[in-house]
């Protein structure tokens, strides 16, 4: 189930971002998990230290919503002591990103309309793209160098060099437009990994040229990096079911379990090392051998499709899952059991932790 560029390019127009186009510019600030050591990095305010993590939701669209309807898609947030989400801003959500280096943190909405940034906790945002970038699918900016930006569209990879002032299309080595993801490999930052119409590419040039990696899939949906085993990966096709490679992409092979599926989403768990993955009507499976096998964890009776799954730092059996229209529901015990936890409607496409 792709993404229809021309229908939400219209309604993209019915969506207005706060500190939009016409807001102040934000001031930049440098950021990234690795070194904080990097090359054109900028300055900003420095964020507290003790900031109140927050759940962060990209909801793409409302059931039953039209446009200019006023719906409720857009950005939520939840403080730990708050009992609901609150909407933080308003786009056609595809994704989110968040960088900090420990002096300087910055949010990333993939939305609709366009890659928003803020530098001030989500309080205000600033659109970086214009019309020749609509529709983010996905946004990664570069860990170090916090002039670096890319995202992943239908028309293409687009690749920033300036804090998003200016955007190249980067795509020569790739036949087809069509985007869908980009990882960031795990050990050089330099790699990067796009998920396309035809293939898994790979570029270790940070985008001028890809390669296919031969995955055996076509129109893949979703892709991810073993952060402790880089050199496992494992991507998902429409109605194909789950590929793996342990070699780096050299060879591939198809996983037991989930082999027909479609896959919209993996996740592993940065406590326990296990790997979870679900999509259209497959409920939520999980693996405990780097994806070799999978075994089904919740069937997720009425649930369309599964969009987003978010495990707990430091309490593997803490879930939650995004779907198509059902809102959030929350698990605290592996999977056991399940209850519903807000946005109910809703179309939620990730789900983070965020300060």
């Amino acid at each position: 189930m792709r993404s229809l560029p021309l229908l939400l390019l219209f309604i993209a127009a019915f969506t207005v971002s706060p500190g939009g186009a016409g807001a102040p510019a934000q001031v930049a600030g440098g950021t990234g998990t690795a070194s904080p050591v990097a090359h054109g990095q900028r300055t900003a305010a420095v964020p507290r230290a003790d900031a109140e993590r927050r759940l962060w939701a990209a909801v793409l669209i409302v059931r039953g919503s039209v446009p200019g309807s006023g719906a409720t898609w857009g950005v939520y947030t939840k403080g730990e002591r708050d009992t609901a989400f609150t909407r933080n801003m308003s786009a056609l959500t595809f994704g989110l990103a968040l960088f900090d280096n420990g002096r300087t943190r910055r949010y990333y909405v993939a939305g609709g309309n366009g890659v928003h940034r803020s530098t001030d906790g989500g309080r205000h945002w600033r659109i970086l793209t214009s019309w020749r970038t609509e529709e983010i699918l996905c946004v990664v900016p570069d860990p170090v160098d916090s002039a670096l930006i890319y995202v992943a569209t239908p028309f293409g990879v687009f690749r920033s060099d300036d804090d998003g002032a200016t955007w190249q299309k980067k795509m020569r080595g790739i036949p087809t437009w069509y985007v869908q993801r980009i990882i960031m490999d795990a050990r050089e930052r330099n790699t990067l990994y796009a998920a396309t119409e035809t293939d898994v590419y790979r570029s270790t040039d940070r985008g001028e040229d890809w390669r296919p990696l031969g995955c055996g899939l076509k129109n893949v949906l979703a892709e991810i990096q073993d952060p402790q085993r880089p050199e496992v990966l494992l991507a998902a096709g429409e109605e194909q079911g789950i590929r793996r490679t342990t070699d780096g992409g050299r060879t591939w092979r198809q996983v037991a379990g989930l082999d027909s599926a479609s896959v919209y989403t993996f996740r592993w768990s940065p406590s326990d090392g296990a790997c979870y993955a679900a999509g259209w009507q497959t409920g939520l499976w999980r693996s405990t051998d780097t994806g070799a096998t999978w075994r089904q964890v919740w069937a997720a009776p009425g649930i369309e499709a599964v969009y987003s799954i978010f495990v707990y730092p430091g309490d593997a059996d803490h879930l939650l899952v995004g779907t198509v229209g059902s809102g959030i529901f929350e698990s605290g015990d592996g999977g056991i059991t399940w209850r519903t936890a807000g946005l109910p409607g809703m179309q939620v496409k990730q789900i983070e932790w965020y300060p």
